[in-house]
């Protein structure tokens, strides 16, 4: 049996329609934020002179914007299959952005 069969099996809480446009517009807004954000954090970290913060830097951008994409998908997607999967990539995207955000002190 698959991960995404398993999921789907599960009885779970499921959040209220007004709970999930909150999550969305929250982590919506969060997405913007760090689209904008980001190329001003990229090029203040190219200015810093260190390659290896530049580089953790942009690993650590990759990965916020990974978790605000995934989550908003998650919460906007409804309850079928597919959020099964976006559920996975969500709750997978929380640790990939705890290691990218150690990443640019561990290179720096």
């Amino acid at each position: 049996m698959d991960v995404v069969e398993e999921l789907w099996r599960i009885p779970r809480w499921t959040q209220s329609r007004g709970e999930e446009l909150a999550n969305t517009i929250s982590h919506g807004i969060g997405l913007v934020a760090a689209l904008i954000g980001t190329p001003v954090l990229i090029l203040a970290a190219r200015n810093a002179g260190s390659g290896g913060f530049f580089v953790g830097t942009i690993i650590f951008a990759v990965t916020m914007l990974v978790l605000y994409l995934g989550s908003t998908l998650y919460h906007a997607w409804p309850q079928t299959r597919a959020k099964c999967v976006l559920q996975v990539f969500d709750h997978s995207a929380i640790f990939l952005l705890i290691a990218g955000t150690y990443t640019p002190f561990t290179l720096g």
